[in-house]
């Protein structure tokens, strides 16, 4: 069964929906596959955006650092078949030079709302009876040291482990959870990452060094083979897979 079959009449909510990877995502599921999408970001000119690019997406804008007001945003809507935490923020500061606001920022976006959001949605999801799937998307930066980004390789090792936790504990309601360690995509915050190191200027030496290191060849991730690999994983195509890490990244880590 195509991808297309997987998802058509589905509904799915997507984290951080308003750029990069949960925009792609948002495209292909409700212009390309007939799903209703949930589309949850902090901005509201990025959901007007795709609103207008991809008209039956239902935006819902909220930041999800505010707890309550992340919760009551998802209370409103209707059980969804398939949750992708996608939301994350990167948060570069030296070890010595970690601040309060910065770790709490990182952790509460990148850890602490998947776990917000998804004890919302799998409560909805158990009500409903229909079981779901559940995709974390999180880095090789959880598996790989990344200087000067202590805090954001943290919550990404974060996530996998509560990937696998949520995956045990859910099990008994038909709910998979899975996610999906990404290695460079280009995306408004990789653009972000490397103006951080020196601007375009220096982005051949970046990539020369990740490209080293990468036995496909590529430093960057093709966008299409981001979202066809997490929407496999979302989709029943892999439905006895659950509490699993899958790895997209040339072979990077492989070295």
């Amino acid at each position: 069964m195509s991808l297309e079959e997987q998802f058509k009449g589905r509904s799915v909510l997507i984290t951080g929906a308003g750029k990069g990877i949960g925009r792609a995502l948002a495209i292909r599921l409700g212009n390309t596959y007939g799903a209703t999408v949930y589309a949850l970001s902090r901005t509201q000119e990025d959901l007007d955006a795709l609103k207008e690019e991809c008209p039956h997406v239902k935006p819902v804008c909220v930041n999800l650092l505010d707890w309550n007001a992340t919760r009551e945003a998802l209370q409103g809507l209707d059980p969804v078949d398939c949750l992708i935490n996608n939301a994350a923020i990167g948060g570069m500061q030296p070890f010595l030079e970690i601040t309060s606001d910065a770790f709490d920022e990182v952790i509460g976006t990148n850890l602490k709302a998947a776990v917000n959001v998804s004890q919302v949605i799998c409560k909805k999801m158990i009500d409903a009876g229909n079981g779901g799937s559940i995709v974390n998307v999180t880095s090789i930066a959880g598996k790989r040291s990344l200087a000067n980004y202590s805090v954001f390789c943290t919550s990404k090792a974060g996530l996998d482990m509560l990937t696998k936790t949520m995956a045990v504990e859910l099990g008994q309601h038909k709910i998979r959870v899975n996610s999906v360690s990404l290695g460079c995509v280009w995306t408004p915050a990789f653009e972000k990452f490397v103006n951080l190191f020196g601007g375009p200027a220096n982005l051949d030496a970046i990539l020369a060094s990740v490209k080293a290191r990468t036995p496909l060849g590529d430093p960057i991730l093709p966008m299409d083979d981001v979202v066809n690999t997490i929407l496999f994983v979302l989709s029943n195509a892999s439905s006895m897979m659950t509490g699993e890490n899958v790895i997209v990244d040339g072979g990077f880590c492989a070295t």
